[in-house]
Formats: structure tokens, sequence, C-alpha cells
């Protein structure tokens, strides 16, 4: 080896980077994007911020491959309650659930209450609950299967809800949630139904990140002093029922309001018709002279001498 060549110097390979998805920027590129699944399978698009919004961070979103559902990240706010403690995230509530069983169970839960003995003296819980502690109860699939869940809702808000919302009927309660790309003087809502599974209430909606679900006790009229727009939610109930709407074959009844082929041409003359008053050809000659009569009217010359 001659001076000229200095000997190769041993440089570390470059760390390996993995690829995150290019539309949630959360999930590895070779998993199957939880949006482009919701999309898909649940007619539902989910519209994601950029990294550094505390939105996109807090979002837990994934889809569950082994169950064919999406898992969500839901955001509940009651904005009767008042500016300060009024909302609260979930995570990991399954869409086949329903957003009416999770209130109503944790009305009934027995977190930050006081139970009373067999004499009517109230008694401290046994074990005194952390401020942060979940509350675990059982939430109820479209199938009947009930899955445990654990509620990350705050102890204080959850002690308001009971006080006010306690004696309040769930179909009393008015459930909406906000429709996307509406100006901001114009605020516009759909109405959300809690008694049926949350997958049916998202269908062919756009949500930023995760749905967030707003309940009232009386539907609002205005929001910041403008006047809110409130929607019924959507009246096909499956993606297949519309795209079998538009690819039905055609039949009578789908062109009962347009008229048939017979029907259109009944207002004109059909070629018989239209001929009937023009002359036939035969008519049309009656009034000349045949080539016999014509030759005869001409004089006939002298025959040469």
């Amino acid at each position: 080896m001659s001076e000229a060549e200095a000997p190769p110097v041993a440089t570390d390979p470059p760390p390996l980077v993995k690829s995150k998805c290019e539309q949630c920027n959360i999930h590895d590129a070779k998993y199957k994007c939880p949006g482009s699944r919701a999309k898909s399978e649940r007619q539902v698009y989910i519209r994601y911020m950029s990294p550094g919004i505390q939105r996109h961070k807090v979002n837990k979103t994934l889809w569950a491959s082994s169950r064919s559902r999406l898992v969500w990240t839901v955001e509940i706010v009651v904005p009767e309650i008042g500016a300060g403690l009024n909302k609260w995230i979930e995570t990991g509530f399954h869409d086949v659930c329903r957003v009416g069983d999770l209130w109503t169970r944790l009305l009934q839960s027995t977190r930050g209450t006081r139970r009373a003995d067999a004499d009517g003296i109230d008694e401290a819980q046994p074990r005194k609950r952390a401020r942060n502690d979940p509350v675990r109860i059982q939430l109820t699939s479209d199938d009947g299967v009930e899955h445990p869940f654990s509620s990350a809702i705050p102890l204080e808000l959850l002690q308001t809800l009971k006080s006010d919302f306690g004696q309040t009927p769930l179909e009393d309660l008015v459930w909406l949630i906000r429709v996307q790309d509406t100006p901001a003087n114009k605020p516009t809502f759909c109405k959300v139904n809690p008694s049926e599974p949350l997958y049916t209430q998202l269908r062919y909606q756009t949500v930023l990140e995760f749905p967030t679900i707003y309940v009232y006790k009386q539907a609002p009229t205005e929001i910041g002093g403008h006047v809110v727009t409130i929607e019924e939610p959507h009246v096909a109930s499956t993606k297949t029922e519309v795209d079998t709407k538009s690819e039905l074959p055609i039949t009578e009844e789908v062109c009962a309001g347009e008229p048939m082929a017979e029907e259109a041409c009944a207002g004109e003359p059909m070629v018989e018709e239209a001929c009937a008053g023009e002359p036939t050809a035969e008519e049309a000659c009656e009034g000349e002279p045949t080539a016999e009569e014509a030759c005869a009217s001409e004089p006939t010359e002298p025959p040469p001498a």
C-alpha cells in the first residue's frame, strides 16, 4: 500500500428511521392507517392536524384489525356547566358502543359518593380514591356483549354531572356534533342519537382528529352571538344502500317520472298522419297532361318535299 492511499475509516451505520404514515404521522407506514380504514370501512373522514398541536398529541385512535372496528378517542363537552371544567377526553372507546350508555353508567357509578350503613349514618368509603383514578364500568356493544371500560372523567366533573344531570332522562338531552367546513359565523351541528352505536352516528361525517360530542339540556339557539343551525342525522344507514341506489338497473319504476317512448311520441304526428295533408304522387300528377296528351296538343310538321 502506498503512502498516498489512506486506509478506509470505519463509520457507524446510519440509524434506522421508521417512516411514518403521511396522513396521520403517528403510525408506522407499514401498518394500515386508521384514517384510511375509517374512510373505507366506516365512511367517516379523519382530518389530522400538525404533529405539534395538542389535539394531535392526545389522539390515540386506532383500528382494531382483530375485531374490525375503530377504537376512538372521544371528547365530551357539557357547555351548560360553565366556563370551568366542562369537558373530558376518553380513550379506547369502541365504535360499536353507545355514548348514551357511557353517560348513564358514569352517572350510576359510586365514585366520589358516600354510602350509608344499616343505621342510616354516612360512612366514608373503605379506600379513599385518588383524584385521577379511572372509573371502571361496563359498556354494551351492538351485539349485546359487555366490555370493560376505564373512564378518565375527573372526579369534580363527575360530581357536577350527578348533581346537575342526575335526574334528567337520557332521551331529554340534546346530543350534537360540530359540522366541519362551515363558516365561523354560521355554527352548524348535526344531531347524534346516543342510543345507537357510535359508528352509525359518525357515518359521512368529518372529524378533526377525533369526534367531539356536545351535550345540552336544551338545544342552543346561538353561540357567540351567531345563530346555530342544527341538522338532522343522515338518513342512509349504510354506504352500501347509497351505492346500490345509484347502481340500480333502469326499470319502469325508475322511469316512472319520465315519459316512455310511446308516450313521448303521443303528441307528435305519426308518419302517415304527417303525410295526410300532402298530395300523393298520383294526386299530384292528376292536373298535369300525360305524354300522349302533350304530344297531341303540339302541331305536327309537314313531311319534307
